[in-house]
């Protein structure tokens, strides 16, 4: 349990959580539901603090899938040769978050691995429930699968990642390609896993919820309605990821890093979850981010502090893959 005495948390995060809930008292937008007013303070507060990084290439590409069309963006230094693709998946609840809210991060992405970044715009809720997100992701990825020898980036196996309620949807798609695999020939592997402060109970009972429910950016209450955005019962989209309802498939995990958020309400349901994971056997390594809170990785531009731990987390990543490919197969 956190002592009260390490409640402080990085200077320039602290700073921007101001700055954030300044700009949302002075943006009312009462003409607008809930789930569009919090889109639009997320574009507003990735505008406020941008600072695009100087020799990154971005470029949209639409992947077709029935009937709909799913908006990905690639990041790539510019004249480097990118051996391996990463896909990122934005957090924001599911509900809010898109390609723009998170080219700081992925950009910086690029930056510390080397990596083709491959930002995907899937579906949001409340419009289109639990499991249209997670379908999106696998179309994505079967479309990588199905475009190799005619886009760079596309090959058979590419690294998967998001933060917070993107962690979620890259867990749930490494759990169903586990489970599924005849019905998912054709698509990219998932060679290892990157998942920053992850969401992954619904029901909110941690001590972290407790220790920091005010104050530190995502809240409780938000949480909650998060999830019941998400689908019905707000469960749903958890239950079949907890290590009891699907060891085998935790068990089987590719390398997988998960980073968690001292000072955050989900630090605690997603450190258990690794503990459980490793207690399975699975290639996890789980870190904490001191002094950070929910969101860290999307306030980069603002916190020198945030890009460290980001950098941390992929070069530990970057170790903890290189440690296990001996033993792939």
């Amino acid at each position: 349990m956190t002592s009260p005495a390490s409640t402080e948390i990085d200077p320039a995060l602290a700073r921007t959580l101001q700055r954030f809930a300044r700009l949302d008292a002075d943006t009312p937008m009462p003409q607008l539901s809930y789930a569009l007013r919090r889109r639009r303070l997320a574009e507003l507060q990735a505008g406020l603090i941008r600072t695009p990084l100087p020799g990154i290439a971005r470029q949209n590409h639409f992947v077709a899938a029935d009937g709909r069309e799913i908006c990905v963006r690639s990041y790539q230094k510019h004249g480097a040769t990118a051996q391996q693709t990463l896909v990122w998946l934005h957090g924001g609840g599911w509900m809010v978050g898109d390609l723009d809210t998170h080219d700081d991060l992925c950009e910086h992405l690029t930056q510390f691995t080397g990596h083709v970044v491959l930002s995907v715009h899937y579906r949001r809720t409340p419009e289109n429930p639990f499991p249209a997100p997670l379908d999106d992701v696998l179309a994505v990825l079967q479309w990588l699968g199905s475009m190799q020898g005619l886009l760079p980036f596309a090959r058979d196996a590419v690294l998967l990642g998001g933060d917070s309620a993107g962690a979620h949807l890259a867990l749930a798609a490494a759990v169903r390609q586990l489970q599924a695999l005849a019905a998912d020939a054709g698509a990219a592997g998932i060679a290892a896993l990157l998942l920053l402060y992850p969401p992954l109970q619904p029901d909110q009972e941690h001590d972290s919820m407790r220790l920091f429910g005010t104050g530190f950016g995502l809240t409780p209450a938000a949480m909650q309605c998060y999830w019941q955005e998400l689908g019905q019962p707000p469960g749903l989209a958890a239950q079949w990821l907890q290590p009891g309802r699907c060891t085998a498939e935790i068990a089987r995990l590719p390398p997988t890093l998960v980073m968690s958020a001292s000072h955050d309400i989900l630090r605690d349901e997603a450190e258990a979850f690794a503990h459980a994971a490793q207690a399975l056997g699975a290639p996890l390594q789980l870190l904490r981010a001191p002094a950070m809170v929910h969101g860290f990785a999307r306030m980069l531009a603002a916190s020198p502090a945030a890009r460290q731990q980001v950098e941390l987390a992929c070069s530990a990543w970057a170790e903890l893959m290189s440690r296990q490919r001996p033993q792939s197969k």
